[in-house]
């Protein structure tokens, strides 16, 4: 009896290690994707991949997290507002899935900022009081939940780069943010192979 007890386990230990080494793989395969992406159409590829992986394993949120990443940057690549305001809807929804299976974790946080930042660039002039405090929000909360992570510093440094100094942005602003994210990068290490590691551009 002991003997077929311990068969049994030593099957089940098989299998989950077999389907956790595929998921990875697969993760690792599509990740590669975005990485080689010239297009908003291969991004599309990209993210319609994650979302497969995200349909056959529901209770991980890391493929929604990179849906949502895809759609995010493909909204950088879209011509028409109306298409990247329509990649920005796929993006917040796709990450409150991630967000509802992995509540409190910066690297969502850091997407949504970055989304909310998107939403604004769309049409600055008549959304950055909305979506501005709303990205500067998230990222203050990024940094919270994860102060070593490079990303909200190098999103809150670029924003402001780009900002008008009238404005309170400019080069000269954005440095110092810029270099304390260009410290973190050069020290980050992911948790694991698949976890997000996007880095400076």
């Amino acid at each position: 009896m002991k003997y077929v007890l311990f068969s049994i386990l030593a099957l089940l230990f098989i299998g989950n290690s077999f389907a956790q080494d595929k998921y990875e793989k697969t993760m690792k395969k599509n990740l590669a994707k975005i990485d080689s992406a010239k297009s908003v159409e291969d991004l599309i590829e990209a993210a319609n991949s994650f979302e497969r992986i995200a349909l056959a394993e529901k209770d991980k949120w890391l493929p929604y997290y990179y849906v949502s990443f895809c759609y995010t940057l493909a909204n950088y690549q879209a011509k028409e507002n109306s298409e990247k305001d329509s990649y920005l809807d796929k993006a917040d929804s796709f990450l409150h899935i991630a967000d509802s299976l992995e509540a409190d974790n910066s690297e969502i946080y850091t997407l949504r900022g970055m989304i909310s930042q998107s939403r604004m660039a769309v049409d600055p002039m008549n959304r950055w009081m909305k979506y501005g405090a709303e990205a500067d929000r998230y990222f203050k909360k990024a940094v919270e939940l994860d102060s070593l992570n490079p990303r909200p510093d190098y999103l809150v440094g670029t924003g402001l780069f780009y900002t008008p100094e009238q404005f309170g942005g400019g080069p000269k602003t954005a440095k110092p943010l810029l270099e304390k994210a260009l410290d973190k990068f050069n020290n980050f290490i992911p948790e694991n192979d698949i976890a997000p590691n996007w880095e400076e551009k």
